[in-house]
């Protein structure tokens, strides 16, 4: 018999169970292949890929599974056997701020769904965060009701929907008649001023700046020695400000690029009294100065906010995703 087939043997007949990692992982990247195929990006293609070459590296996989009973929240989840095939999954993992956890994952194989299996892996998996956790938090399709459905029975809240928007490197730059706005970088001593901005317009009980991305000091200061972070990290973070008459920020523009990233990326904030006014200036001033860059301009912006929409569609900026970010507290 192959090792697959010994696996196979040794898993029980029927149900829930935590995460093998030795056993799982390959079977666990083929269903979420299998049940995500419409909606995985570059990224998780490639993470799926990871997780086949980790299948095949015994040691690797072994010393892993070790981590995970030893570390709490490294590569844990649940899955769902059902006659030694698995055909469910939960995948959690800390967040990474605020004892957070996220679900991820949620996967149950087609032919086994509406038997509430899904319900199951969910409720062991709130279950591990209750024990040591404060909150969870997931993402959905926005267009998927029966998913959105069961969270919200589970107890999640939605925070806020976001949108991913892409423009390809091949579009024209903008062709504009109006005076450029006054941005300049911010300094280091203007955060808390960022902050305020961002607090208004993106408050982190409606998800922050983006998925896991809370707003605090630390992230939106800029670093005191800018060129070595950049040798160092291989990231390079620009933040430009429009400031406004009453000493407050009008407007920010975040630019980030990061080594061996194929895509540049952005967030625009426009101070609510001034929605409507500033976004297609602001946008032109980004594609002129991101010109010279190669990779493509993406962006993670609430799906809420029209004006900003109008303004991306204006500069043939194309939708890709929209998700809904859910949170749930015990």
């Amino acid at each position: 018999m192959s090792a697959a087939g010994l696996a196979s043997a040794h898993r029980p007949s029927s149900g829930l169970r935590p995460v093998q990692l030795r056993r799982d992982l390959a079977d666990i990247a083929d269903l979420i292949e299998f049940c995500f195929a419409p909606t995985l990006d570059a990224g998780g293609r490639s993470a799926i890929n990871e997780m086949r070459l980790l299948s095949r590296s015994g040691p690797v996989v072994w010393a892993l599974g070790r981590l995970s009973t030893a570390v709490p929240g490294v590569m844990t989840g649940f899955v769902w056997i059902e006659h030694g095939r698995l055909i469910g999954n939960v995948s959690v993992t800390p967040a990474g701020y605020g004892s957070g956890w996220i679900i991820a994952n949620v996967a149950v194989h087609p032919d086994y769904r509406r038997r509430g299996i899904a319900r199951q892996l969910m409720h062991a998996a709130l279950d591990l965060v209750a024990q040591r956790g404060t909150f969870a938090v997931l993402q959905v399709d926005a267009d998927n009701d029966g998913a959105r459905t069961l969270y919200a029975q589970l107890g999640f809240t939605e925070q806020r929907t976001f949108t991913r928007w892409r423009r390809a490197t091949h579009l024209r730059l903008p062709e504009g008649d109006a005076p450029p706005l006054p941005v300049r970088p911010v300094r280091r001593g203007e955060s808390r001023d960022l902050l305020a901005l961002a607090e208004r317009v993106r408050p982190n009980e409606r998800g922050g700046m983006g998925w896991l991305r809370p707003n605090d000091l630390s992230g939106l200061r800029p670093g005191r020695w800018p060129a070595l972070g950049r040798l160092l990290s291989g990231r390079s973070v620009t933040t430009w400000i429009l400031p406004g008459a009453d000493g407050a920020f009008d407007a920010a523009l975040r630019f980030e690029t990061r080594l061996g990233c194929s895509t540049a990326l952005f967030d625009m904030l426009v101070r609510p009294e001034r929605a409507g006014e500033l976004e297609t200036p602001l946008l032109a001033s980004l594609i002129r100065r991101a010109g010279g860059w190669a990779q493509p301009l993406v962006t993670e912006h609430p799906d809420d906010d029209v004006a900003a929409s109008e303004a991306l569609r204006g500069f043939h900026f194309r939708p890709e995703r929209t998700l809904v970010h859910m949170i749930w507290q015990p």
